[in-house]
């Protein structure tokens, strides 16, 4: 004791391997970090680390450097978390696999300040196959290629269908 306070000398500090590193596949369960060499450690602690048995050894630069990674891999992976687009958009890349989502679609019309009445009046001028490719397609969100085996065609063929479909509803109401 130093005046009233308590000297407290720590040669190393335990850490629990499974807590720290979910997924740990190791048969140690804990890590000492110490600068004194393993026989030193049991030559003066022997009796407090049977506990931790079996155990691995790490220095203190080792085990704050093993800190760091992982202080600043929380940090990306938190940061990527933040900004990652969750449609997951890549240029070039979602046009190669969605042409869908590259084509005009009926929400762009209807976001030109057209009103449902006139949606619902431009559909009844639509063959009753185009109608009904359209309300699968935009309404029940139903992928084109659903489309296709539900109605017995080719992919391509109701691909074409909403997109002349898609040219004379823009007709009809003077869209260019």
């Amino acid at each position: 004791m130093n005046g009233n306070r308590a000297v407290v000398v720590t040669e190393y500090s335990v850490i629990n391997l499974r807590f720290e590193y979910p997924g740990f596949v190791g048969t140690e369960k804990y890590a000492i970090v110490s600068d004194l060499g393993k026989e030193e450690l049991e030559e003066k602690y022997g009796e407090e680390l049977i506990q931790f048995r079996p155990y691995i050894m790490l220095s203190k630069e080792a085990a704050d450097a093993i800190y760091e990674f992982g202080k600043n891999e929380d940090k990306y992976a938190k940061r990527r978390q933040r900004s990652v687009n969750p449609y997951g958009y890549e240029d070039g890349t979602t046009e190669a696999c969605c042409d869908e989502l590259v084509t005009d679609n009926l929400f762009e019309i209807v976001q030109a300040n057209l009103d449902k009445e006139r949606i619902a009046v431009g559909m009844t001028q639509l063959t009753s196959v185009q109608r009904r490719r359209i309300e699968m397609y935009y309404f029940e969100n139903i992928p084109v290629r659903e489309i296709a085996e539900i109605e017995g065609v080719d992919k391509r063929a109701v691909q074409d269908s909403i997109k002349y479909a898609l040219k004379k509803l823009k007709d009809i109401f003077g869209e260019e």
